[in-house]
């Protein structure tokens, strides 16, 4: 069930009648019938995607994902008797406007909890606002990890991460890439946290393997020329170009690479471009490039290819998915899992039943909460995007894969985190 208009907090014919049924009841009769008139309303999600702005490409697979979800399990008659509602919020990819909405979901709407923005900076917004309200936030991208110099947007105890963090995306294939291409990095990203903060990560466990970073740059968001760059990295002569732009820059800088001829120089490997962005940058680009995720469209997992049977159907044979909207798929049924488990609905409730709670039909594979810091344990993919590729369907070429990845603990003085 989907909401997309704003309403006000007026009274329903359901609350005029729950209000006069009690008081024809009594007292004693009272309660029971409130109890079965409350079971029947819906529990409300509160869901804020980048629909529109400068992510509006990731928006329809973050949403379908919530939308695929909450539609399985009503069909199956919701949790503890109530169907899920989705109350859909434009987050336009700007944080201001995440404040806004997610104060419009929790003080107008009385959503029960919140699922999704995208990136960082919107995730970080609405930390303040959940943690004021005391409703759960259920983030699903990838992003660069837990530091208590965030809070509240990361190290707070309303917020589950669905996405995987860069000792969970980088760290299972940097021997694989050491090995088999070299030791020698040269680092490219978009000038932001996420970023800055998964190279010093990557830069953590590269050390450790003996490697050695040559090169390092951070560029303005819609940065037209890379010229510069591109000398600079001829110069540096790295093993791999470790490739963290982000939206319009990806395009920008990939195409002026592979114009320039060096896509046979130098072995690419990005952490942000799965089929959404592969799609668009095209086989001429993209081909021979190295990228690791939680999840792909491609990957050989029976789980798998059951959702995207589900998926195709209801919004298309040619609808591309992706990590995120994985995420929100995943973050939908776990939420049911856990109000089933809790037995009821408050942000007390969800928080203890989240916690250590798997998801066995997850896409990618199982799928666990961890108590620990409300982090999710996932698996870990490396693929190699195939020359003259067609489609989705045959992009990706598997490398190697890990079942189970632990994330790296949050370096949080709050959450649960005492274990």
């Amino acid at each position: 069930m989907t909401d997309t208009k704003d309403k006000s907090n007026g009274l329903s014919r359901r609350t005029v009648l729950k209000g006069l049924g009690a008081a024809a009841a009594g007292v004693i009769a009272g309660p029971a019938f409130i109890r079965r008139a409350s079971a029947a309303e819906p529990i409300r999600i509160g869901v804020i995607s980048p629909l529109t702005g400068a992510w509006t490409v990731y928006g329809k697979a973050h949403l379908a994902g919530m939308q695929l979800a909450v539609e399985e399990i009503n069909a199956k008659g919701g949790v503890l008797g109530r169907p899920f509602k989705l109350v859909i919020a434009d987050s336009k990819t700007e944080p201001r406007i995440v404040v806004e909405q997610a104060n419009r979901l929790i003080r107008q709407e009385r959503v029960d909890f919140l699922a999704g923005t995208f990136s960082s900076a919107e995730r970080n917004a609405a930390g303040p606002v959940v943690a004021a309200a005391d409703k759960v936030l259920l983030y699903p991208t990838f992003y660069e990890g837990q530091q208590q110099k965030y809070y509240p947007g990361v190290c707070n105890e309303n917020i589950f991460m669905f996405g995987p963090v860069p000792s969970q995306q980088v760290w299972p294939h940097m021997e694989y890439m050491i090995n088999k291409f070299g030791k020698k990095f040269f680092m490219i990203g978009s000038d932001y946290a996420w970023p800055r903060v998964t190279n010093e990560v990557t830069k953590t466990k590269l050390k450790e393997l003996g490697g050695e970073v040559v090169g390092e740059v951070y560029i303005p968001f819609n940065t037209p020329q890379y010229e510069s760059v591109l000398r600079d990295i001829r110069k540096a002569k790295p093993d791999i170009i470790f490739h963290t732009l982000t939206g319009s820059d990806t395009v920008n800088f990939r195409k002026q690479m592979a114009a320039a001829g060096m896509n046979k120089d130098f072995t690419l490997w990005t952490v942000d471009d799965e089929e959404v962005v592969t799609s668009g940058l095209g086989p001429e680009v993209s081909a021979g490039t190295y990228v690791s995720f939680d999840y792909f469209m491609t990957i050989k997992e029976p789980n798998n290819k059951v959702f995207l049977e589900k998926f195709r159907k209801r919004f298309g044979k040619n609808a591309l998915m992706d990590t995120v909207g994985v995420a929100m798929y995943n973050a939908g049924h776990m939420a049911a899992m856990a109000i089933a488990k809790s037995g009821g609905v408050s942000s007390h409730d969800l928080r203890a039943g989240l916690k250590g709670i798997t998801f066995d039909q997850a896409p990618q594979g199982p799928v666990t909460m961890r108590a620990l810091d409300n982090q999710a344990i996932l698996p870990s993919y490396l693929m190699r995007v195939r020359d003259n590729w067609t489609s989705v369907n045959d992009m990706f070429e598997q490398i190697e894969m890990f079942k189970s990845v632990k994330p790296k603990d949050a370096a949080c003085t709050g959450l649960p985190l005492k274990a």
